[in-house]
């Protein structure tokens, strides 16, 4: 067991069990709420889809920075990320709340918690926890926390309220919840190009198969409303990404995660799969092609006192 400024956790991942330190001083046990009947995260876990994570996690830094800024931290907040993945923005949150401050990173895919937990111990980042759990059930302290974030999530769940209604439980009366999620209404490449379309959609065929929502952006407002949160507050970004930016190529960097499924459902063969991707890298590589890129929605509120 290891303290970590506010917050002590022991994760043991062969038995699901681990402990969480709340302000009080009292430690509890808890069972890791990872199991197998949730519903599995629609991109899958494989290696391919960490490093996607990976890459979109730097290209998000500067967006992230500026609603960590409009949030106003302050040192010594408890702060959670739910869904973290392989690092969320778990650096930024360590930074702004200090050595008297904790962070919570939240994460149900095995692999990505432990490369969460190696991302941690490389950037001696000690203020901060990872816990493996899932985010529909996270057993974390209720009305504890300054600042819950999730940033990619609610497009990937299909229980959206539910999730909602998770992380209001776990802020503080007048804490603030924060939401990060794209849609995908304005993603396009100019000239338009025949396998832009088919890779797209056959993307979300699979993706939205799989309980997954590529135009939940737009809801993030409602959903807070519905949810009773105030001092609501969005803003939304959409950016044409430069040659060499990741995000140029996110839609095959998403084909290859998510190929198996496509081929396995009989959406296309996987030739057709290999021509198309072929194609479109060739196209989006080309200084002349335009791509608009989805819709980033940042919303965020406060619990009610």
């Amino acid at each position: 067991m290891r303290r970590l400024g506010l917050s002590v956790q022991t994760a043991v991942l062969s038995t699901h069990v681990y402990r969480l330190q709340n302000r009080s001083g009292s430690v509890r046990e808890e069972v890791d709420m990872a199991s197998s009947n949730s519903p599995s995260y629609p991109l899958g876990g494989t290696n391919t889809e960490r490093d996607r994570l990976l890459s979109q996690a730097l290209q998000y830094e500067p967006t992230a920075n500026w609603l960590l800024d409009q949030i106003g931290i302050q040192p010594g907040w408890r702060a959670a990320d739910i869904g973290c993945g392989p690092i969320g923005i778990l650096n930024l949150l360590s930074e702004r709340v200090g050595p008297r401050g904790a962070v919570i990173g939240l994460e149900r895919e095995p692999r990505f918690v432990e490369m969460a937990r190696a991302e941690i111990a490389k950037r001696g980042l000690s203020n901060v926890t990872m816990v493996q759990a899932d985010g529909l059930n996270t057993g974390l302290e209720k009305n504890s926390f300054d600042l819950v974030h999730e940033r990619l999530v609610l497009i990937n769940v299909s229980a959206r309220e539910a999730f909602l209604t998770e992380l209001l439980s776990l802020l503080r009366p007048g804490g603030t919840v924060a939401l990060e999620d794209v849609d995908n209404v304005s993603w396009l490449c100019q000239p338009a190009h025949p396998s832009w379309d088919i890779l797209l959609s056959a993307f979300h065929t699979v993706f939205h198969a799989g309980g997954g929502d590529g135009f939940v952006g737009r809801r993030l407002p409602v959903l807070l409303h519905a949810a009773g949160v105030h001092n609501i507050q969005t803003k939304v970004t959409v950016e044409t990404p430069p040659l060499g930016d990741y995000r140029r190529s996110h839609l095959i960097s998403l084909i290859d995660s998510v190929r198996d499924k496509i081929i396995a459902k009989g959406v296309l063969s996987e030739a057709k799969v290999n021509e198309h991707r072929e194609a479109l890298a060739q196209h989006i590589n080309d200084p002349a092609t335009t791509v608009i890129d989805k819709l980033l929605v940042q919303c965020w509120g406060q619990k009610l006192r």
